[in-house]
């Protein structure tokens, strides 16, 4: 479709002068593309032509406006940005318009428009984005109504996706600008993503948004549209399917995290080099058959990530999975089992000082002694898992030990108590973007607004929000919210719901 320079092509393993700024380096490694697009906007007609960048990186991108704003042909060209970044953008040409209305024109200036944003309608998967039709289909009516050159800023995968799903507009103005990504961009990227050490857990739902999009750009960078995977930086590109995957799990968007898993899964596969991605890998995919019930499935992927970890000697990753083992084995009600695979957990996390999940498998012990009855026990290690959980700044397992312990008031008659620690609860899972526990704790508010305090209206509240959510993750516990959503409806709304 339009050609691009392998990411080990000579121009990237040039050696450029350390004194180099980064815009200069940038500028060093895209020199002809720089040159050719100078060019294109300087004979470009009063009229509308358009071109399409292709910049995988928001600062790479930002750089480029203002290499080309101060660069010495563009003097006579009055450039203007129009930010168009609202996913749910359906008319484009609608957009520009209304932004080309408030521009003050310069009459002695070529105007150019340079359009950004765009790939966040667009999407990275789906069929026919609602965006590329519109696109498509008023194509000629451009003609007159923005009658500018236009450039098109965008990264590899919108490009192609446009290509793809707005032909007609596409073979309009098919002239692509490819710039390199810089290395000092690209190192940024992964230091802010795979190699952060910040948990998933503990970011914010706006962090864990822009994680992912660091993420999605740097699969661009490890797997380029158009080129087959030849086994270059392929470590790399695993490591960042996994995390999107974890990303999009914590996020409840399951279609997406398993497609970014399983293909993760195809690339690690009996390689031993990769085992312990390999391993990673079917643990992740594990907590998804997990969250929807699929036990037995879910048994199987983590008993083979479990010998693999044995196998390297990754107690870290052998400890994760035997936690996730007891929890199928807790679901299933084969509690003694869960003990054993739990204590085996701990003994490993506090013996490597893993504070995370030393946390998650005290809280669960502290679980399953609440529904034996032993609610002293079951405090003290609550309130254990509890103080790891703030020191570290998990906000994901602080919110998960904060509902459990509400359940323990609930069990004590404390209501009042029980909903102050729910909605403290809720307002963390809402933070970090945690949809699947976000439910729970709305359908648990429901039955108490509902039972306890008599408040219908509110309780119809938390429980349609938790059932949407539900319904959406596909998770079997919808039903029984369903179920409950109708028993706490008046008989008049009762009766209209849908047999």
């Amino acid at each position: 479709m339009h050609s691009k320079t392998p990411l080990n092509s000579p121009n990237e393993r040039l050696a450029l002068p350390k004194e180099m700024s980064e815009r200069e380096v940038f500028i060093a490694r895209n020199q002809q593309s720089l040159a050719e697009l100078v060019m294109f906007m300087d004979f470009a007609d009063y009229k509308l032509t358009i071109g399409f960048v292709e910049v995988n990186f928001a600062k790479d991108r930002d750089n480029l406006i203002e290499i080309i704003k101060t660069h010495p042909q563009c003097q006579e060209i009055q450039f203007e940005v129009v930010k168009l970044s609202d996913p749910n953008l359906r008319f484009v040409r609608d957009a520009i318009v209304e932004e080309l209305n408030k521009i003050p024109k310069d009459k002695d200036k070529k105007l150019v428009l340079i359009i950004i944003g765009l790939e966040k309608s667009i999407g990275m998967s789906g069929d026919y984005p609602h965006v590329l039709q519109d696109l498509n289909f008023v194509r000629d009516a451009f003609t007159a109504s923005v009658p500018h050159p236009i450039l098109f800023v965008l990264p590899d995968y919108a490009i192609t996706r446009l290509a793809k799903y707005a032909p007609d507009f596409w073979a309009w103005g098919r002239k692509v600008f490819h710039f390199e990504t810089g290395q000092l961009t690209r190192e940024e990227a992964i230091q802010q993503t795979i190699g952060s050490d910040r948990m998933l857990g503990s970011l914010e739902l706006s962090e864990k948004q822009e994680r992912i999009d660091l993420l999605q750009r740097l699969l661009m960078e490890y797997c380029p549209s158009g080129y087959s995977d030849t086994g270059a930086h392929l470590k790399t590109r695993i490591n960042i399917l996994i995390q999107l995957g974890q990303a999009y799990s914590s996020q409840g968007e399951v279609a997406k995290a398993r497609e970014h898993l399983e293909q993760a899964l195809e690339l690690a596969n009996d390689n031993e080099n990769l085992a312990s991605l390999h391993a990673t890998a079917l643990y992740e995919l594990g907590i998804i058959q997990l969250n929807q019930g699929i036990f037995q499935e879910g048994i199987a992927l983590f008993q083979e990530s479990l010998n693999i970890a044995k196998h390297l000697g990754d107690v870290q990753a052998e400890a994760a999975t035997l936690h996730a083992l007891a929890t199928i084995y807790v679901k299933q009600g084969k509690i003694e089992q869960a003990i054993a695979l739990y204590q085996q957990s701990l003994n490993i996390a506090r013996r490597i000082g893993h504070m995370q999940g030393e946390a998650a498998t005290l809280n669960q012990l502290a679980d399953i002694y609440a529904k034996q009855g032993e609610m002293e026990e079951a405090i003290t290690l609550y309130q254990q898992s509890l103080n790891i959980a703030r020191r570290t700044g998990h906000m994901q397992g602080e919110a998960a030990i904060l509902h459990n312990l509400a359940l323990i008031h609930v069990q004590q008659g404390e209501i009042e108590e029980a909903i102050t620690l729910y909605q403290q609860s809720l307002d963390l899972t809402q933070r970090i973007g945690d949809v699947q526990n976000q439910a729970v704790t709305l359908a648990m508010l429901g039955q108490l607004f509902a039972d306890k305090k008599g408040e219908i209206e509110i309780a119809l509240n938390y429980l349609q929000q938790a059932l949407d959510i539900l319904q959406r993750l596909q998770s079997p516990e919808a039903k029984t919210v369903s179920i409950i959503l109708d028993r706490v409806k008046p008989d008049h709304l009762r009766s209209q719901t849908p047999p």
